[in-house]
């Protein structure tokens, strides 16, 4: 089993910065699926912006329209490294 995504910060060049309730940060390239159908919307930078995370997973649209596996989100990703916000 994988941990699930609890937040989703969108990013310059179609990356998604993702959280996981690990702990864990990851960083989520969306280009290589741009080219099927069922992603072109997601070229427009604005459309793009308006992901949030819903159903332990990353999703767009009035109607959550696109979304993506959680298992491609976690193993495709790439760990990277968060500042730590000192409280």
């Amino acid at each position: 089993m994988f941990p699930k995504i609890i937040s989703v910060i969108p990013k310059p060049n179609f990356t998604l910065e993702l959280e996981f309730e690990n702990k864990i940060w990851k960083e989520f390239s969306i280009i290589p699926y741009l080219e099927f159908p069922v992603f072109k919307p997601l070229k427009d930078a604005s459309f793009f912006n308006q992901v949030i995370v819903k159903y332990d997973t990353v999703v767009w649209g009035k109607e959550e329209v696109i979304d993506f596996d959680p298992f491609t989100l976690w193993t495709e990703s790439i760990e990277i490294t968060k500042p730590q916000i000192q409280s």
